[in-house]
């Protein structure tokens, strides 16, 4: 297969921003609305996301697992993209928009039924986004560059999202402080809809020329039934490097979940910084990701793809022990201190570069794995095994959720409350439970990572055979 075009590479990438723009919102707004401005526990808001979060452990198996099998004239892939997109693209406007007047229990099932919602059109979409990558090309480099500028289009939208909403939209004014305004987040959920539906087209449109070199779907294979879901994935479970890449990318998303979750919290309440600042961070998140995207190709040069991984864990959980720790052992000075928002700069470039390596070398050593699930069994199950790595990319969102929010809670954080006003203690219990969880999730994928096997030398072997095979057959 021959190496793609600017135009091709860089068009599927844009199809990572609708991901993105999901993550940007679930991940920085969403519990902070229903809890801060809605009124809902944290920790329903976060069972929310949990019941969502196992709702896409039935749906992404069966549409990763249908979508091996579609078979049109525009391929398997592209018509399901779009076909996702479009509606989980109008979803946002009713996430940020539920009916006045529901109570406790109906916010709460207004918000678990919108994300279950949202989140079935996004498998459908993202599934075979991501299988697509696999079968882009074989080259074990140039999937990490395929990688790269996927995660780095991913990035971009969930850098510019949250900058955007706290510089322009959540500005304080005569309302109050603007994070605390209903009506600002009914303009953010329009933003979001608009431009997820916008990038859906772009990815669509884009790579429509490679559609007559991708793999097709089988016009000869039985009708798709659940039953095939199941045996599919017992197929792919077998496969040992699989069990271990699904656990650490599983226990990292966590980790992500309870850190971006309470990022929104932390800036807000525990560090009582501006919207302004917050909306500053998207600078060292700027550099942090094109400082992962300059090394990354050097660093996979060096090392393995599972080192790198869990070499990342592990610097995600130090990141998050030396600067909230600080503050925890009374090692940093009060806030509004010159020296706190620099140090924060600093940490969210840390906590940057780590995320952006996980996740673009991760995608690159599912499609090395898929490789020697085909040698081992003849079949090559991108929507399965991507459909695997979407769901724990969801537990960013689902488990990790559900984590802070209890945390919320727990730490007794009321709704309403304006920055400067939460007692002492229940700002040091919000840091220290954010702290054990991150780290906690962080060291469980450092051991789940450390018994992959799966180097360039064993790739390379994976590729001759299944180019022997093709000679032959």
């Amino acid at each position: 297969m021959r190496s793609l075009t600017g135009v091709e590479k860089w068009s599927y990438a844009i199809g990572n921003m609708p991901y993105s723009i999901k993550d940007a919102a679930f991940i920085h707004f969403v519990v902070f609305y229903y809890t801060q401005v809605q009124g809902l526990s944290g920790t329903l808001a976060g069972l929310a996301m949990f019941i969502a979060l196992c709702w896409d452990a039935v749906t992404d198996p069966v549409v990763g697992s249908w979508s091996d099998g579609v078979n049109t004239r525009w391929g398997r892939r592209h018509p399901l993209i779009l076909g996702g997109g479009l509606p989980m693209s109008l979803l946002f406007i009713a996430l940020f928009a539920p009916p006045d007047g529901l109570g406790q229990a109906g916010t709460f099932i207004w918000l678990t039924g919108v994300a279950m919602l949202l989140r079935t059109f996004l498998t459908v979409n993202f599934i075979p986004f991501q299988a697509m990558g696999a079968e882009l090309s074989q080259d074990y480099d140039e999937r990490t560059v395929i990688a790269k500028a996927r995660v780095a289009m991913g990035w971009l939208a969930g850098m510019a999202m949250p900058a955007f909403a706290f510089a322009v939209i959540f500005t304080s004014g005569g309302d109050g402080d603007g994070r605390l305004v209903e009506a600002n987040y009914e303009t953010y959920g329009l933003v979001s809809a608009l431009l997820a539906a916008l990038t859906t087209v772009v990815c669509v449109w884009g790579t429509r020329t490679v559609i007559p070199r991708l793999p097709q779907g089988d016009p000869n294979a039985p009708r798709f039934g659940l039953g095939q879901t199941v045996t599919d994935f017992r197929m792919a479970a077998r496969n040992r490097n699989f069990r271990f890449a699904l656990g650490s990318s599983l226990a990292f998303g966590a980790a992500t979940g309870v850190y971006s979750t309470l990022a929104l919290y932390l800036g807000t309440y525990f560090w009582e910084f501006s919207s302004e600042q917050l909306a500053g961070l998207v600078l060292p998140t700027a550099v942090g990701t094109l400082a992962a995207f300059a090394v990354l190709n050097r660093l996979g040069r060096r090392f393995e793809k599972a080192t790198i991984l869990w070499l990342a864990a592990l610097g995600l959980a130090f990141n998050t022990l030396w600067f909230i720790g600080a503050r925890l052992l009374g090692l940093l000075p009060a806030n509004g201190h010159a020296i706190l928002y620099p140090l924060i700069l600093l940490s969210t470039f840390l906590g940057t570069f780590m995320v952006v390596c996980v996740h673009a070398i991760s995608a690159s050593l599912f499609a090395d794995i898929l490789d020697e699930h085909e040698v081992d069994t003849g079949r090559r199950q991108e929507g399965v095994f991507f459909a695997a790595n979407a769901f724990v990319l969801k537990a960013t969102t689902g488990l990790g959720t559900l984590l802070a929010g209890i945390a919320i809670d727990l730490a007794g954080i009321a709704p309403g409350s304006e920055p400067g006003t939460i007692p002492e203690p229940a700002l040091n219990s919000l840091g220290l439970l954010y702290v054990v969880l991150t780290t906690a999730m962080c060291v469980a994928s450092f051991g789940f990572t450390r018994r992959i096997r799966m180097s360039r030398a064993d790739h390379a072997q994976l590729q001759a055979q299944l180019q022997a095979r093709l000679a032959a057959g």
